[in-house]
């Protein structure tokens, strides 16, 4: 089992669409586009992706990870002391490290 940092950071705000005008036309991040709750932009070599956080929650900013073999590495992780956090599928968990930082980690 391997984790490679995945090609994103993502970013959780409120307000999106007046996120995404700020971060487009004040601090000439480039549109590449929109899925979902998802918008994704880039700032040179650096890709984001900015999630609609929902109402009342914790805006945060987390790495994404992925790997080839996402219950091997829950269970390393869960042993070496993270938390899931969320589920969004079989092969997307989002964690907690005893640290405080958060990641989402996906099996590709």
């Amino acid at each position: 089992m391997k984790f490679e940092f995945s090609p994103y950071i993502a970013v959780q705000v409120k307000g999106n669409d007046k996120a995404i005008d700020f971060y487009k036309r004040v601090l000439g991040m480039e549109f590449i586009e929109a899925k979902g709750n998802d918008t994704y932009l880039k700032s040179g070599s650096v890709n984001f992706c900015f999630e609609n956080a929902p109402e009342g929650a914790h805006k945060a900013v987390f790495f994404e990870f992925k790997t080839d073999d996402i219950n091997g590495a829950r269970e390393l992780l869960e042993k070496e002391g993270c938390k899931v956090t969320g589920v969004f599928s079989e092969k997307s968990v989002m964690f907690s490290d005893p640290y405080g930082m958060r990641f989402h980690l996906w099996e590709d």
